[in-house]
């Protein structure tokens, strides 16, 4: 038999016919996410667990999918497609709640302004995030948050970029989530493709538990 000298700089090691391989990478995509959940875009202030700890830059978007944090930068564009209301709670059980009459999303509510309550809630949209080519959800689940989540409804079906902005008060400064038009152009998904994702998010269950990696969902801003 013939030997053959490999390269481990880069190189291929084998020569395959890119033909013979059957699966694409859109069937890698759905082998690899994190299930039923579609991946969120999350502000990564500097109380959250991963920026204290070091392992992302502060005032940077992550594009969370379990527990993969991409860094899609300090300005990200997007695609406004639909928001549910979402209560969600962080605690020792970490609930889902989605239908406002609920008695769990009403006790949400009403504990999301104490102190340590690992409660949120607010509008949660579902977005598209051209530069990735994926949905995901974008929840303005604290008090900074919901006071611009009305921009962000604004751009309904049309294009937004998610900033950062410092707030202050007597007592405490904080950075949040800041909403303006998108000036740039963006590819949109498939149709068929965003009313698919539209049947999952406009029927999600009264209730769910959820998976949140590392705490960062639960860390508050003001």
């Amino acid at each position: 038999m013939k030997k053959v000298q490999l390269t481990l700089f880069g190189e291929d090691l084998i020569v395959v016919n890119k033909s013979l391989q059957k699966f694409d990478d859109d069937a890698f995509d759905k082998t690899t996410s994190s299930g039923k959940f579609l991946p969120r875009v999350q502000l990564m202030t500097s109380n959250t667990k991963k920026c204290k700890d070091g392992k992302f830059p502060i005032n940077h978007y992550a594009l969370v999918d379990g527990s993969s944090y991409i860094d899609i930068g300090t300005e990200v564009d997007m695609i406004v497609i639909a928001w549910r209301p979402k209560a969600l709670d962080t605690g020792n059980q970490i609930i889902a709640v989605y239908d406002p009459e609920h008695s769990e999303f009403q006790r949400i509510q009403d504990e999301a302004d104490e102190k340590d309550s690992n409660c949120m809630f607010g509008p949660e949209y579902l977005v598209y995030v051209p530069e990735r080519e994926k949905f995901a959800t974008f929840f303005f689940g604290n008090k900074s948050a919901r006071k611009e989540a009305a921009n962000m409804k604004s751009q309904m079906h049309k294009g937004a970029t998610a900033k950062s902005a410092h707030l202050s008060n007597k007592n405490h400064d904080w950075w949040s989530i800041l909403i303006v038009a998108c000036s740039s152009p963006m590819g949109a998904p498939e149709q068929e493709d965003i009313l698919a994702q539209l049947e999952n998010f406009n029927n999600p269950p009264d209730t769910e538990i959820e998976k949140v990696t590392d705490g960062d969902e639960s860390s508050r801003a003001r």
